[in-house]
């Protein structure tokens, strides 16, 4: 079932020990699922720190992205996707780091020979991973690694 904005997913919730940054970190990370959903890769970049950024994504195999290199990398990625999802697993840390598992849904706009497809002839696709993020004091992302594992469902 899809998570509605405003609602908490149940990965949002602390195990084991809660930290006191908890509630802040959830709801940053709302902020930041929501400017995902949006579509438009500026929401995005707001949360990246323009200097100081160094963007990895092992499972892209792209590693020490600069600020405009992950800006151009979701622009063209964020646009080849229908019905993107995103789920929480769990989150962890505090205010100037994050752990957060997450399962996504969405469909590719392109076939697997690169062929334009309509939203109804795409595949349904599911990536699980985990996202290291560094944040900070102004709430922005200035290291991240990110691991994710793609099936099609």
């Amino acid at each position: 079932m899809a998570q509605k904005h405003g609602q908490k997913s149940s990965g949002m919730k602390p195990l084991g020990h809660k930290h006191d940054d908890h509630e802040y970190i959830v709801a940053r990370q709302e902020r930041y699922i929501k400017a995902w959903e949006s579509g438009t890769p500026e929401e995005i970049m707001e949360f990246m720190d323009p200097q100081e950024l160094n963007y990895s994504n092992h499972g892209m195999e792209k590693e020490g992205l600069s600020h405009s290199d992950v800006k151009y990398l979701f622009a063209k990625n964020r646009t080849y996707l229908y019905d993107l999802d995103m789920k929480t697993e769990t989150l962890h840390g505090h205010k100037h780091f994050t752990a957060w598992e997450w399962t996504v849904t969405c469909k590719a706009a392109f076939g697997p020979n690169g062929e334009a497809l309509k939203k109804e002839e795409a595949t349904p696709t599911m990536m699980k991973g985990c996202t290291l993020m560094w944040w900070n004091d102004n709430d922005k992302i200035i290291r991240n690694h990110e691991y994710a594992q793609t099936k099609i469902v």
